[in-house]
């Protein structure tokens, strides 16, 4: 999974998912809830997120820069809002907003 991270004026250090990105990785899969009407239609692939970790590190400023399917887009806007506050990033000791853009992968399970 590939997390980018965008900001105006550049960090010290990114902003990071409590654990790091095999926690996030472990944060998605345990929580996602596929959408019934995309798994009865079969729809599958990725909803790339972008977001704010605020300086505090609650999540601000959703929005999807991918789309793939309505249902599958609320879903993936729903895992972020529910994620635990992240470490911010930090520039010169003091933390600091920064965007993050996340790839949110929707695989049709196995039968």
């Amino acid at each position: 999974m590939a997390i980018v991270m965008t900001a105006a004026c550049y960090a010290d250090s990114a902003p990071s998912f409590p654990g790091g990105e095999e926690a996030l990785a472990t944060y998605l899969s345990e929580n996602m809830k596929y959408p019934k009407p995309a798994l009865d239609n079969g729809i599958e692939g990725v909803v790339t997120v972008e977001f704010t970790v605020k300086a505090d590190g609650s999540i601000g400023q959703i929005k999807i820069v991918r789309m793939l399917d309505p249902d599958l887009e609320q879903e993936a806007i729903r895992l972020v809002k529910q994620m635990p506050a992240w470490t911010p990033a930090d520039k010169g000791g003091q933390a600091i907003d920064q965007t993050v853009t996340l790839p949110v992968k929707f695989a049709l399970p196995d039968e």
